[in-house]
């Protein structure tokens, strides 16, 4: 098997990044994802950080002999925001514990897609649908999650 470049690594971070926060996507404007919603379901969780910690795994088995000092850079950043996501994932901070994570994705999401114009008005409106249609999903995902509300 090939050893893997760093810029194909990069590639599935982002890849991975964006498939599984597709909101976020939507304001850093990827648009691949604007139909969907965050999973936080116990599968999606479990997709979730299984593929953080193969990335991370991966990250860590990386020749970076060759890397420009922007290359390290991102290869760090990414290395430390995969730690903290695995972190959040695993405490009662984030889907776990934080009624605000639901919440948030429930509004923002439909919202993203009419503050940039990322694409034509019918298709970021048949998009926002798309996310209210998964809304109902989302916040049951968040009853099953959360079983009290933050101390503070």
């Amino acid at each position: 098997m090939a050893a893997v470049t760093i810029e194909r690594w990069l590639d599935r971070f982002f890849d991975a990044y964006y498939r599984h926060r597709p909101v976020n996507a939507t304001f850093i404007g990827v648009h691949e994802y604007d139909d969907r919603l965050p999973d936080y379901s116990n599968n999606g969780v479990a997709d979730v950080t299984s593929e953080m910690w193969t990335l991370l795994q991966d990250l860590d088995a990386l020749d970076r002999s060759g890397a420009s000092a922007a290359q390290e850079i991102d290869l760090t950043l990414a290395g430390g925001y995969l730690r903290v996501q695995l972190w959040e994932f695993g405490s009662r901070h984030f889907q776990a514990g934080n009624p605000a994570v639901y919440t948030s994705e429930a509004v923002f999401g439909p919202l993203s897609l009419l503050l940039r114009p990322g694409a034509p008005l019918d298709a970021r409106l048949d998009a926002a649908f798309g996310r209210f249609e998964r809304v109902p999903a989302l916040l049951a995902q968040g009853r099953e999650n959360i079983d009290r509300a933050p101390a503070k």
